[in-house]
């Protein structure tokens, strides 16, 4: 099964870079330039990790996840925050929204690794939902066939 990322990021140089670590390592990639594109593609698509810039125009990445976090979507989706900031206030605002994780730009050789290494861990967190979904779903069937 090939895992979908939706990459949210208004900086064109900064989404390019994310796609090209993300190249050929099995993955499909979709792109929103903003948190408003992103919500409407979470709507028409199937994605499996979000990765989110904090600021962009239209919907930056608070009013995104204030959005996001009313939707049906927002338990099975890992979030990882890919933001320049580094401000304590900042990643505490959006901690608050129980993101999987975050890393802070820019992404050179050190954070790139770690980088796909917490993109790998949101898809092995995020497959194991769905199994776990899946399982619920079968003991209902299998426990209502029992009564």
């Amino acid at each position: 099964m090939i895992n979908t990322i939706l990459v949210t990021d208004d900086n064109v140089l900064d989404n390019a870079v994310v796609r090209n670590y993300l190249y050929n390592k099995n993955y499909s990639l979709i792109s929103a330039l903003n948190g408003r594109e992103a919500l409407d593609l979470i709507e028409s698509r199937n994605v499996d990790l979000i990765l989110l810039d904090l600021v962009m125009p239209v919907m930056n990445g608070y009013e995104f996840m204030l959005e996001f976090s009313k939707t049906s979507y927002y338990e099975e989706i890992p979030v990882i925050i890919t933001t320049s900031s580094n401000k304590v206030e900042d990643i505490e605002k959006i901690l608050q929204f129980q993101v999987f994780d975050y890393i802070t730009k820019p992404l050179d050789h050190i954070n790139k690794l770690i980088f796909l290494n917490k993109i790998k861990n949101a898809i092995k967190y995020r497959n194991s939902l769905l199994e776990l979904k899946k399982a619920n779903k079968l003991i209902k069937k299998l426990s209502s066939n029992c009564e």
